[in-house]
């Protein structure tokens, strides 16, 4: 008698349903699985969310910023006074970029936290998992 699964060797119902056990836990495995990615799509959705709102912020303050800067050049009339209006948005743009660049830190190491501790989590409960389903597995195998 062959080792080899083939599927028109089962003479009984039980034979069958051995054979599709592996499958099925294999199924149960996988939902235990998702769970965690669910949280982590949520997570990182959200993380996305907020690096959208906060470049859409930063773009508006750019552009008016820029704006700013345009209406003050327009109104120049001498060359000392361009001269000195240059300096001055040399000034004011260092400082923004600088701000800026505070801000990105800022939102990067908040979510850097988040996904460190989302991390911990998802791995902790899927390895959880893991061997809780290979636990029963190895036990339904010895029976």
């Amino acid at each position: 008698m062959h080792n080899d699964v083939n599927v028109t060797n089962y003479h009984t119902t039980e034979d069958a349903t051995m054979y599709t056990e592996g499958f099925d836990q294999w199924a149960k495995l996988n939902k235990n699985f998702t769970a965690p990615f669910n949280e982590w799509n949520k997570a990182t959705s959200e993380i996305c969310k907020r690096i959208s709102d906060q470049n859409l912020e930063l773009f508006g303050e750019n552009f008016s910023r820029f704006s700013d800067q345009v209406k003050r050049l327009s109104n120049v009339k001498k060359p000392e006074d361009l001269f000195n209006l240059q300096k001055d948005l040399m000034s004011e743009n260092i400082t923004a970029s600088i701000e800026l660049m505070q801000k990105i830190i800022h939102i990067t190491m908040e979510n850097m936290e988040d996904i460190a501790k989302l991390w911990g989590s998802t791995a902790a409960k899927i390895s959880e998992k893991a061997v809780e389903k290979a636990q029963k597995f190895a036990e339904k195998t010895e029976k």
